[in-house]
């Protein structure tokens, strides 16, 4: 092998579940995988908080064990670079100075402040053309303006000139890298709904709309940038993006256009194809950027998908669920339907939706997870309706596309081929790519996706009929379909 073959690309993979550290070759074939799991409290009224110090112990402790042991064992190459892929719309503040947590993270999926956007004057700001958002609660800026409301650590650290609040990605990098830079990439940036995409700078009409003092946000750079050297490594982290933007990159040798559908914690289906017109309902996301370029996509996206599990899991516990349920979707053909307003609606209703619930009280265990699971099937297939065309081709990727029965579902509803690749970690190396259009390695060059299974469609005219009810339940509830 000679030295660009040998070359390592290591990832710091930070998702609402867990931290993960990945290496990749040159080639783009994974090398290891590590984890460890992080915990979120779910308190009341639709409340979500982590705690930062966890999170960045979690990395720390899985970065600590490359570079002793881990290390000594690897005879595959060298690292030559490193990158970070986070959680989007998670927020913390913090001492901009010692860089001491003031406050829990506010999860993505939280809306404590929801109601604020009603006092919001709308008459002169175009949000959507402004950020690519719909005003929702769930990005940023909401929560930026209640931690400055509630919370007496942040007001004391504003005081003194001391406050930084921000997404996640940047209170890492403070702690990751030698040069503790107070930074944000654009992708997560745009996620704030305080950010302009067009101009790629904070917006001052948003920031005076919310009330928020641009000195206690950091400074914005793009995706691909030599953000510093990481603390333990002392290598380059030269790409920082959001996770699901990152899993855009995944396969970038597949042919365009192109729409991905990643299934976490939440699940979100992202297309390249040319929209010809503005669509308010969906989202506009920047996907790269470096110096001169730019690089958007159409994204729709759904809060409850690994986040229904969960809640479920909390009612109906079940110590095997992911052993049992690629049986129970294939002895389960017709569940009864789920109203999943888990973690609040996203695209395209943009509303809490009221509480989550069975249609049907009587139904067993295995017919309620069935029905969840359909339930992320119709969310994703709302959202794949607002595209202006229908794409023939979807690929798939996140933990619960794992589930055979799931893909075959959407397949038959979408009336689309959608396949699987072996490799599902598609955050994580989509994030490598990135971090290697700095270098001259090619990145994907040798090794192509290598498909594990297509998924074509089959007459189902029962889920169809069950995705209509699922519909006209939630335009009862939501009145904006």
């Amino acid at each position: 092998m000679d030295q660009s073959q040998q070359a390592l690309t290591l990832v710091i993979d930070q998702g609402s579940h867990a931290s993960r550290i990945a290496l990749f070759t040159a080639q783009g074939e994974l090398v290891s995988l590590t984890s460890e799991d992080i915990s979120t409290q779910s308190l009341p009224q639709g409340r979500y908080e982590q705690d930062a110090c966890e999170i960045l112990r979690s990395i720390t402790n899985l970065l600590h064990a490359y570079s002793t042991e881990r290390m000594n064992q690897l005879q595959t190459g060298r690292i030559i670079n490193c990158c970070l892929c986070t959680q989007r719309s998670s927020i913390v503040a913090w001492n901009r100075q010692t860089g001491e947590p003031l406050s829990p993270v506010i999860s993505w999926r939280d809306l404590r402040n929801q109601s604020l956007l009603n006092e919001i004057d709308r008459s002169d700001l175009d949000i959507h053309r402004i950020t690519g958002l719909p005003l929702s609660g769930h990005y940023s800026a909401s929560k930026i303006r209640w931690l400055l409301d509630n919370n007496p650590n942040v007001k004391a650290a504003q005081a003194k000139q001391q406050l930084c609040i921000a997404p996640l990605a940047s209170f890492l990098l403070f702690h990751l890298l030698q040069e503790k830079p107070c930074l944000l990439d654009h992708t997560n940036a745009q996620r704030s709904q305080l950010f302009d995409i067009n101009s790629l700078c904070w917006s001052e009409d948003l920031l005076q709309a919310f009330k928020i003092n641009r000195s206690i946000l950091p400074e914005t750079r793009p995706v691909i940038y030599p953000y510093g050297n990481l603390n333990s490594l002392n290598i380059p982290l030269t790409a920082v993006c959001g996770d699901q933007n990152a899993a855009w990159h995944a396969y970038p040798s597949l042919q365009a256009p192109k729409a991905l559908i990643n299934i976490g914690t939440g699940a979100f289906i992202m297309s390249s194809a040319s929209e010809k017109k503005q669509r308010p309902l969906l989202l506009r996301s920047i996907i790269n950027s470096r110096d001169s370029f730019l690089e958007y996509a159409t994204e729709g996206t759904v809060n409850g998908a690994g986040a229904a599990i969960s809640w479920a899991q909390e009612r109906f516990p079940c110590e095997d669920l992911f052993q049992q349920l690629p049986d129970w979707l294939e002895q389960i053909p017709c569940p009864d339907v789920f109203i999943n307003t888990v973690s609040g609606l996203g695209s395209p209703w943009w509303c809490s939706g009221g509480e989550a619930e069975f249609l049907e009280e009587n139904m067993t265990l295995a017919e309620r997870y069935v029905a969840i699971i359909e339930s992320i099937i119709f969310l994703l297939y709302k959202n794949i309706q607002q595209l202006e065309s229908m794409p023939a081709i979807f690929f798939i990727s996140g933990g619960l596309s794992l589930l055979d029965g799931l893909c075959q579902r959407l397949a038959d509803l979408t009336n689309a081929k959608i396949i699987r690749f072996h490799e599902t970690q598609s955050s994580a190396r989509g994030c490598a790519f990135l971090a290697n259009q700095s270098t001259e390695t090619d990145f994907h060059e040798i090794n192509s996706p290598q498909i594990d299974k297509e998924f074509i469609p089959q007459e189902n005219s029962l889920i169809s009929k069950r995705y209509e009810q699922f519909v006209g339940e939630l335009r009862k509830r939501c009145y904006n379909d």
